[in-house]
């Protein structure tokens, strides 16, 4: 029954907000957005748990492919799979690509300080999407983006719809979107049953 409460917790409704910047939907945009009729993304107890902990230990970004299954408008995610990175740094990754049968696309951002040219003052706005990040979330075919942030007090996870991306392809970074987001009160959540993961609203 926990489980059951808790994987509902995460499975919040993809609900896209405007954003500054954001671009008018082309003919090509608008097929791609009738093509991926996904709008949920849930993220079950194991894997997010699994997720946040490497996030927490890793000093440089990594790729790995979510898999699941499918039910009506939802896309559930279990497991993980690695795939070979082409390079790995502090703040980039060059992986290559998930197989089709990919949910969600899931990379970190190990959490270094404050940056200011990019407005960055805490880890929550390090949950976000860079030009690079977005480029490559546009150029593929995986319905989800997922980013931890690492390397802080608690676990942070926020995610995007591709087609978000698609509509917000020229800004400067995609921040995290009303509830799109998860942010633990600590580590020790992860491991509390009695403690279910609950939404962050900034």
């Amino acid at each position: 029954m926990r489980d059951r409460f808790t994987v509902a917790i995460l499975g919040l409704a993809l609900c896209a907000r405007s954003a500054a910047g954001q671009a008018q939907l082309t003919p090509a945009d608008s097929a791609i957005l009738a093509s991926q009729p996904l709008k949920r993304l849930v993220l079950t107890p194991s894997l997010f748990r699994r997720l946040s902990l490497l996030a927490a230990g890793l000093d440089r970004e990594v790729v790995l492919c979510l898999q699941g299954s499918v039910s009506g408008d939802t896309a559930v995610v279990r497991d993980f799979v690695m795939p070979d990175l082409l390079r790995s740094t502090a703040d980039l990754v060059e992986p290559q690509p998930c197989v089709p049968t990919t949910l969600a696309v899931w990379h970190n951002h190990p959490w270094t300080g404050p940056d200011s040219s990019f407005g960055v003052k805490t880890p929550e706005d390090l949950c976000s999407l860079s030009q690079p990040d977005l480029r490559t979330v546009v150029a593929d075919s995986i319905p989800f983006a997922v980013v931890s942030v690492g390397r802080t007090p608690r676990p942070i996870v926020c995610w995007w719809r591709r087609v978000q991306a698609v509509v917000n392809r020229h800004v400067k970074f995609l921040p995290r979107f009303p509830r799109q987001w998860i942010a633990l009160p600590s580590f020790a959540s992860l491991t509390d049953p009695l403690v279910p993961p609950a939404a962050s609203v900034p």
